[in-house]
Formats: structure tokens, C-alpha cells, sequence
């Protein structure tokens, strides 16, 4: 059996989970006991046989036809995110990413590096942090620095103390884990491995879910300082297929406007410190 065909069976298993028999037009039976949806009756809507949507999640069989695959997405009320993750995940199209050019990183620090009253990292497929600036190297004890990884900060009990919107943020960023990383990839297998210890991790991470919001808005609760009220945007950033570019900013005239203006002017040489928009 192929590691295509194993993690093929193993989404179309969790999916099928967390698909509840309202989702498809079926009426829920009385005591009925499974967590999702049965197998025969994902093979019924999909208009194949049952035994061959078993082979299918135990991974004993060829690859399926694309025609076969839009009926399991339609069967299992797949968005589109997860349609392309079905696709990819059974043609084993993650097994070698183009790697970005060798000094892709470094321009990109150079620019963010011009970036002087906005926190803003670039993270690759992983979300391993491979250039920072100096704000958001500063922000969050270091856990935007470069070299950190933005899914097992997000998972430490600092940040579940602190980030008051956490438990609407981990599954988006999980689910962004899942679509962007090489499913074959070792550096992935290190970091569930790493994250497992965590209940919510393991939850979220069984569940297959592969979309979720790019934009976020959330709370900050700092000691000494207040409440720090933060949009987050991700941007694709086209040099470097996978990775993404996060920009964190202020509402304006706002303590975190205040704060990110006092950081710039701690940490920048005077001359390049100028106060940012709204604040004085």
C-alpha cells in the first residue's frame, strides 16, 4: 500500500467522522450511535459500491479516478479547499515542492526589515518562521522570531492564557498546517509529533479540516500594559509557493497603535523610528 493511497483512506475516514447525516439530506436515526456519517451510506451517495469505499479508507486499492473523487467531495460536502487537498493528497502531488531560490528568505528580511511600525514575519508551508522583523521578533516573548514555528507557539500555555480569542484561532491555524505542508514531509511528522502532547492539538488535528479565515481579529491580554486589539492578514507570497506573509496592525489610535509605536522607537535607530499614524 502507497503513503498516497494510507493518507487518502485516512482523510476520507476522518471527513466522513465529522460529516453529520443533516449535512447530506439524511434523516438522523433514532439512537444512532456513530460519531458521522456510516460507510455505506458515504458509498451510496457517491454512487459506488461499499466494498470498494472500504478499500478505499483502508488504502487497498489504485488510485481513484478524478471522476470517483469529485463524487466522494460531493458525498462528503467537501469545500473547495478540501477538494484540492483530496486531489493532492491522492496523486501524492506534495511528495517533492519546488524549493523557493536559496536567497529568497534574505530579500524578504530585507524588506520587512524596512517595515517599522508593523509586526511582520514570513513562515513557510510548515509555518517554520524564516524571516521576521524586529517588532514581531519583539512581540509575544520572542515566538515570531525567526526560526520559531507559529503552530507550536500558538500551543504553549502562555498564549492560551494570553490570546483571549485562542479557542476561534487554533482551528483556522491548524487547518492552514494541514492544507499548505507537505503531507509526506518529515519536518511534518516532527511537529505533530511534538504538538500530540496537547488534547486540543490531537482534536483539532484528527478532524482533516483544511480551510479556515486568512484574515483574523484578536485580543492580547498583556501584563503591565492592557489589552492589545490586533488584525492579522496572511498573504501568499509568490517567490516562495507555500509560504506565507502575516502582517499584524493596530486599529488606529489605539493602545496597540501606542504600543507598537513605543516598541519602534525603543528598538530603531532614532532617525528611522518615526511615530506612526494616530499616535503622538
Amino acid at each position: 500500500m502507497s503513503a498516497e493511497l494510507l493518507a487518502l483512506g485516512e482523510f476520507l475516514r476522518a471527513r466522513r467522522n465529522v460529516t453529520q447525516p443533516e449535512d447530506v439530506g439524511l434523516e438522523r436515526a433514532p439512537r444512532r450511535r456513530v460519531p458521522g456519517l456510516r460507510r455505506d451510506e458515504v458509498a451510496r451517495l457517491a454512487g459506488i459500491s461499499e466494498q470498494y469505499y472500504l478499500r478505499l479508507e483502508q488504502g487497498r486499492n489504485t488510485r481513484p479516478s478524478d471522476q470517483v473523487l469529485n463524487t466522494l467531495a460531493r458525498a462528503l460536502v467537501l469545500d473547495a479547499d478540501s477538494r484540492q487537498y483530496l486531489f493532492r493528497v491522492a496523486s501524492g502531488e506534495h511528495r517533492h515542492p519546488e524549493p523557493p531560490a536559496a536567497d529568497s528568505a534574505d530579500r524578504v528580511a530585507r524588506v520587512l526589515s524596512q517595515w517599522t511600525h508593523t509586526p511582520a514575519y514570513v513562515s513557510d508551508s510548515n509555518r517554520d518562521i524564516v524571516a521576521s522583523n524586529i517588532l514581531a521578533t519583539n512581540l509575544g516573548h520572542g515566538g515570531l522570531a525567526t526560526g520559531s514555528n507559529v503552530v507550536v507557539d500558538l500551543f504553549n500555555e502562555r498564549m492560551k492564557r494570553t490570546l483571549v480569542e485562542w479557542e476561534q484561532m487554533v482551528p483556522s491555524t491548524v487547518a492552514g498546517l494541514r492544507r499548505d505542508a507537505d503531507p509526506f514531509s518529515p519536518r511534518l511528522k516532527e511537529l505533530v509529533e511534538q504538538l500530540s502532547v496537547d488534547e486540543d492539538f490531537v482534536r483539532l488535528w484528527s478532524r482533516y479540516d483544511v480551510s479556515g479565515p486568512e484574515e483574523a481579529h484578536f485580543h492580547m491580554l498583556i501584563e503591565g500594559v492592557g489589552t492589545l486589539e490586533i488584525d492579522v492578514q496572511n498573504f501568499a507570497v509568490r517567490s516562495m509557493p507555500g509560504y506565507l506573509l502575516t502582517v499584524l496592525s493596530a486599529p488606529p489610535q489605539s493602545l496597540t497603535a501606542a504600543v507598537f509605536a513605543s516598541m519602534a522607537a525603543a528598538l530603531l535607530p532614532p532617525a528611522t523610528a518615526i511615530p506612526a499614524p494616530g499616535t503622538s
